[in-house]
């Protein structure tokens, strides 16, 4: 079984995940899986800003400690975050591509509500995985980062592009899968940090960004079940 790991909520007004799921009609709390619990702090907007769980600021603060600590990263650890760019590249160009095909289908005359929302679902989690690619650009050494760069960004963009082009719940369904995945991936890292008692602050930033992966899980979940949603009041 996978260890509960639980972090400290912001001090900061909050707008959590399961009351922007209400404007939306979805009743419900966040699920608590893997550890990974989604924080409260996001705030709500109508733009394609950067969203999180957490204040940029923190977030630039745990990465620069986390950077200063970096010649104590172990070599499995040096692998892991190397992934972990990769894997936060690829998300950003999966929602790119996932945009492109939206407003394909949009112009192909799907223009229903369900359609915008699909749009504003990709801008909103792309903005996030751009501020977690930022993060791991500081953290992975230009020389360490991946050679097969074009392969990630191919394969990638298709990911995106073809459910997206599908429609809204091919989409989410996708999105869906690739957050479980990341989500573990993070967790395995956090579980091994903590238990070697070392590197707190990679350890908390980890953690952050796992929240907003399960969110992003979460959401499209929920989208994926209720198809059917009223207009948003600020969710997205």
């Amino acid at each position: 079984m996978r260890r509960m790991l639980k972090t400290a909520p912001l001090a900061r007004p909050v707008c959590s995940t399961a009351a922007q799921l209400q404007c939306w009609g979805v009743r419900g709390t966040m699920p608590r899986r893997g550890g990974c619990a989604a924080l409260p702090g996001r705030r709500s907007s109508t733009s394609a800003q950067a969203h999180s769980n957490a204040a940029p600021e923190e977030i630039q603060a745990l990465t620069t400690a986390a950077k200063r600590q970096s010649h104590l990263f172990p070599a499995w650890l040096q692998t892991e975050l190397k992934t972990d760019h990769a894997g936060e590249y690829g998300a950003v160009e999966i929602y790119r591509g996932a945009l492109l095909g939206a407003r394909l289908r949009e112009g192909l005359g799907f223009t229903g509500e369900d359609t915008q929302r699909m749009i504003s679902f990709c801008e909103h989690h792309m903005s996030t995985e751009q501020m977690h690619l930022h993060v791991m650009l500081q953290l992975v050494p230009e020389a360490a980062r991946t050679k097969l760069q074009v392969v990630w960004w191919l394969s990638a963009r298709v990911l995106g592009f073809v459910p997206a082009l599908a429609g809204p719940r091919a989409l989410y369904w996708t999105v869906m899968a690739v957050e479980t995945f990341v989500e573990e991936h993070y967790q395995d890292q956090i579980v091994r940090l903590q238990r070697d008692g070392e590197l707190g602050a990679l350890r908390q930033l980890f953690e952050l960004l796992c929240a907003d992966e399960v969110e992003h899980r979460f959401l499209s979940f929920s989208f994926y079940l209720f198809r059917f949603l009223p207009a948003p009041c600020a969710a997205l």
